[in-house]
């Protein structure tokens, strides 16, 4: 599973993908009941050297993570524009995911 096809998931086995990889249980992706718990995905990869920037103003609502092994890296940002999402919760169910993929593996079965 790559950038793009993580990006595209829809709610249901966007969520399914992170409770298999982060042991991490949401609902639902809306902000105002999941947030707390999602939260909690960025923590798990703070942990294994990840950084992330959150941008929330008005309508935008974009993150991007960050990981400086072989030099300066982005999910996003090097690749010219940031993704916004639905929700916070969901940017960062698919920002995690996607870091996971470039660093280790994903389970995706």
């Amino acid at each position: 599973m790559d950038r793009d096809a993580i990006l595209d998931l829809e709610e249901k086995p966007l969520l399914e993908l992170v409770e298999k990889n982060f042991n991490v249980k949401l609902g639902g992706l809306r902000d105002e009941e999941h947030l707390s718990n999602a939260w909690g995905i960025m923590e798990i990869l703070v942990e294994k050297g990840w950084g992330f920037t959150i941008r929330f103003d008005g309508n935008v609502k974009s993150l991007d993570g960050y990981k400086f092994d072989n030099g300066p890296g982005t999910i996003f940002a090097q690749h010219g524009s940031l993704p916004y999402f639905g929700s916070m919760c969901e940017g960062i169910c698919k920002t995690c995911l996607i870091a996971l993929v470039l660093t280790e593996s994903i389970k995706t079965a």
